[in-house]
């Protein structure tokens, strides 16, 4: 190869090198969601659920790392109220209201890259009506629980489910997380509050399995995982 066709390629793939160093890396991270009905239960338990019992879904996002538009993600904390008329617990359900709690410890450059990650996540946000709040987020875990809390909105406490005592009508997991995950395990609620005066909603429980805790970014196998498999020996679900 001639030395006048080998500068042109030398340029060509520094600009390629370039252009890979700008790209986004994959946010991933945690994923909490929280259905107002079970998704470990009973055929009998499911069907009385639905719809009535299932209108609700509250998403809390942990990014351990990633970016989105160019902008760094890591750390940063997210959430997502839906409501709807039908089962949100269905893989074909649409949210017909949504409110997103992004970040209070974010730059309003960081909150517009969340929004459109979540957007580009789930693509049914782009058929309800979305309002948003700024407020602090935060979620820990210690041991196999799992604490979250959304400003004064919304609070919620989970334990792993274990092993199941009682299977009665066929217990079994009936759905999955809303959003493809790498894998994921279900979790009982030991207690949830959510008040949202923008949804018109006051929604508490507690005692239910209806708590999906995931790891998602690093593939889309949406693999169920056992809570004894997930806790392994160090006892943690995270």
């Amino acid at each position: 190869m001639s030395a006048k066709h080998i500068l042109p390629l030398l340029l060509s793939m520094s600009w390629l090198g370039a252009g890979s160093a700008w790209a986004d890396s994959q946010p991933v991270g945690k994923l909490i969601e929280l259905h107002s009905c079970e998704v470990y239960a009973g055929g009998c338990v499911v069907s009385s659920e639905s719809p009535q019992e299932s209108r609700y879904m509250l998403q809390v996002w942990d990014l351990t790392g990633g970016s989105w538009q160019g902008v760094d993600l890591t750390g940063l904390k997210a959430a997502v109220l839906e409501s709807s008329s039908g089962n949100l617990a269905d893989a074909g359900a649409n949210p017909e209201s949504a409110v997103v709690y992004l970040p209070s410890d974010a730059s309003a450059t960081q909150r517009s890259a969340l929004m459109a990650w979540l957007k580009s996540r789930d693509g049914k946000l782009a058929v309800a009506s979305i309002q948003t709040r700024v407020t602090p987020i935060s979620l820990a875990s210690t041991g196999t629980a799992v604490q979250v809390k959304v400003g004064e909105f919304a609070t919620l406490k989970t334990a792993s489910l274990g092993e199941c005592k009682d299977r009665s009508c066929g217990e079994d997991l009936w759905y999955a997380p809303a959003i493809k995950t790498s894998r994921f395990t279900v979790a009982v609620n030991e207690d949830s509050r959510v008040a949202e005066p923008l949804l018109q909603l006051n929604w508490s429980d507690s005692g239910r399995r209806s708590v999906f805790v995931a790891h998602f970014g690093d593939s889309d196998r949406n693999l169920f995982v056992k809570s004894s498999d997930w806790c392994g020996l160090a006892g943690q679900l995270f």
